[in-house]
């Protein structure tokens, strides 16, 4: 079983919904492809290169770090971990 940190959005606006469904999925606005149907790495840096064609290779790399799990590397029973942008943490009596 491995851990993993997801996100709920950038600014925390799917949050609500993986918690209610109890699932995450990727959120990446312009993302069309079937990730899941890509035989490799490579098949997801170029489709995001179509998609981003003024983006610096590396911050596509970087970005198909954090999408190519979700279709490649996620099992279920996995453990999500949920950093809730939407709520302060509280802070602590003293």
């Amino acid at each position: 079983m491995a851990i993993w940190v997801i996100r709920g959005g950038k600014h925390g606006e799917f949050e609500q919904k993986f918690i209610q469904e109890n699932k995450v999925y990727v959120t990446w606005d312009g993302l069309d492809v079937n990730i899941a149907k890509m035989k490799d790495r490579e098949e997801l840096v170029k489709a995001l290169m179509e998609i981003h064609p003024d983006d610096k290779s590396k911050t596509i790399t970087n970005w198909v770090s954090q999408v190519w799990p979700f279709a490649h590397e996620i099992n279920k029973g996995d453990l999500v971990l949920l950093p809730l942008k939407s709520q302060r943490p509280s802070k602590l009596d003293k």
